[in-house]
């Protein structure tokens, strides 16, 4: 049997645990096939024998530095249409008590309102979005956020 989807609002506030974030504010991204996020610095690093990417995120206050592993490049198709090459890297969102490995293409999204965008991938079969909600189910310390 089929797990019922849970409606959330057009903005949530979701937790990014192995980054270190306990709250951001998402908009949900119905438009987009994969998640994107902010990252204010990225390297590229050989390591004996691999590649290494080095991230520094500033989320919520926090800066955070992350060494990858594993990681691609994808391109991406923007929403005027021009196609970039970004690194793509996969990291947990928890959200509604559910807490889901998640694909992110990363940006520089430091001129833009929000820093985390969940796309189709992340939403399909487990929400639907409500986009004259916002905040309904966000991850904090004390608990969902309601509005």
């Amino acid at each position: 049997m089929a797990k019922a989807k849970v409606t959330i609002g057009r903005l949530e506030y979701i937790a990014l645990p192995k980054l270190g974030v306990a709250r951001v504010q998402a908009k949900m991204d119905t438009g987009a096939y994969r998640s994107a996020l902010h990252y204010q610095k990225i390297a590229l690093r050989n390591a004996e024998d691999h590649d290494e990417l080095v991230v520094t995120f500033a989320m919520g206050r926090k800066r955070t530095k992350m060494v990858f592993k594993r990681f691609s490049r994808v391109v991406v198709k923007t929403s005027t249409g021009q196609r970039t090459e970004r690194f793509l890297i996969t990291t947990p969102v928890k959200l509604n008590g559910q807490t889901v490995p998640t694909q992110f293409s990363l940006f520089d999204r430091s001129d833009m309102k929000y820093q985390v965008l969940l796309g189709r991938k992340f939403l399909n079969n487990r929400f639907v979005v409500d986009v004259a909600r916002k905040n309904t189910r966000g991850e904090s310390h004390e608990g969902p956020v309601r509005s």
